[in-house]
């Protein structure tokens, strides 16, 4: 038992670093992480943590994007984003879509398939629940991400977060919601 303890983990992980297919494009990539809910004053903070889990998919523009120069693609070809946080206290929860750009900062740090990168986001965010701040749970709110990634082989990427959600311009008074975290990132 103990060998299969040890072994599962292990094959998990070799499959993830396996590079992709030459012919393979990866047009979707998942997300998963763990957020704190609040970066507010301590008093006023969210109990307990956010999982997250979101879909990136790429748009019918990024074959067009191919023939572009390299420091214009990633403009041209956002990805659309899909996603869901939940509170492990229950005292909110996100659903979320939008678009989500990524600038390539460098290549080939480690070795010849590795990456950092620069992503930001932007969207309509849905959040609710019995701690949600005051007028954030009254509808549709903006929701802002920027991530600072680096990606260790062409399938798995890790990531850090920060995301914000507000009222912003859609009321007088504003109430917003600030997060950071760590997610990894799977292409399939």
């Amino acid at each position: 038992m103990m060998r299969l303890r040890v072994l599962l983990p292990g094959l998990a992980l070799g499959i993830l670093l396996l590079p992709p297919p030459a012919a393979a494009a990866s047009p979707v990539e998942v997300r998963l992480g763990v957020l704190w809910p609040d970066l507010g004053p301590p008093d006023s903070r969210l109990p307990g943590a956010n999982l997250n889990g979101e879909f990136l998919i790429d748009t019918p523009l990024t074959g067009w994007t191919a023939n572009l120069p390299g420091w214009l693609r990633w403009a041209a070809a956002p990805r659309i984003d899909i996603g869901a946080t939940v509170n492990t206290a229950v005292a909110s929860h996100q659903g979320y879509a939008g678009l989500t750009w990524t600038v390539p900062l460098a290549t080939g740090l480690l070795h010849q398939d590795d990456g950092l990168s620069f992503g930001f986001s932007i969207g309509p965010d849905l959040l609710g629940g019995p701690g949600t701040p005051g007028r954030l749970d009254m509808g549709p709110q903006i929701r802002l991400g920027a991530e600072i990634g680096y990606q260790v082989t062409p399938r798995l990427g890790l990531f850090v977060l920060f995301d914000h959600v507000t009222s912003g311009p859609l009321l007088h008074e504003t109430d917003s919601l600030n997060e950071l975290g760590m997610r990894i990132g799977l292409h399939f």
